[in-house]
């Protein structure tokens, strides 16, 4: 009896391997475990804005980025969001600029940028187990060096009821006391090929304030 539930049960897990391997191949949606949500303590990253923070009005506007046009702007004294879309509005980027929290000017820059990309993915993993016909897939995470500073990107899949698999992509990167992060989404475009404009559109946007 003990031969054949072991045989059972190795059964089982080879055919788990297998749907996992082609769910990855078919490039299906999946839904995050809920442990991902690392709801141990409830806390959240403090956003209290030092007394020396950089004044975000510095920052140009730029009226295209990645062939995008700007569709908007919201501002307050702790962050700055721009909104681009194309002409299809199939497509949207967003660029948010914030502070270093208070407390976080001598944090190391790279862990600093980790600790940002941590809070923003908590986000998006709430969000996707807030409702359970919504799920979020995350491809790739990644810290490094980008351009001489700390940079945390991922590709992303979210699924919604009645709508088709969207890629997203997101950069984050840390210049002169400012996080700079780009979000970005489309239904036509792969993750990898959205990472690249995001790439691109961080480039331009820095090019725009010389």
């Amino acid at each position: 009896m003990l031969l054949i539930t072991a045989g059972l049960a190795l059964s089982a897990c080879q055919n788990a391997r297998q749907t996992e391997r082609e769910a990855e191949t078919h490039h299906y949606a999946r839904k995050l475990p809920p442990l991902t949500v690392e709801q141990s303590d409830g806390k959240t990253v403090p956003y209290s804005m030092p007394a020396n923070r950089t004044d975000l009005s510095r920052f140009q506007l730029p009226q295209t980025l990645s062939g995008l046009k700007l569709d908007g702007e919201i501002s307050s004294d702790t962050a700055r969001t721009f909104r681009y879309v194309d002409d299809s509005r199939q497509e949207n980027l967003q660029i948010i600029l914030t502070n270093l929290p208070a407390g976080w000017d001598t944090m190391d820059p790279q862990r600093a940028v980790a600790s940002y990309y941590s809070e923003a993915r908590q986000r998006r993993v709430q969000k996707a187990l807030s409702n359970p016909a919504n799920a979020l897939s995350i491809l790739s995470e990644n810290l490094m060096d980008l351009e001489g500073e700390p940079a945390a990107q991922a590709q992303m899949r979210w699924i919604e009821p009645n709508r088709p698999i969207q890629n997203q992509s997101l950069l984050i990167t840390l210049v002169d006391g400012t996080f700079i992060r780009i979000s970005n989404a489309s239904y036509q475009q792969s993750t990898r090929w959205l990472l690249q404009q995001a790439k691109r559109t961080l480039a331009e946007f820095k090019a725009a304030q010389n």
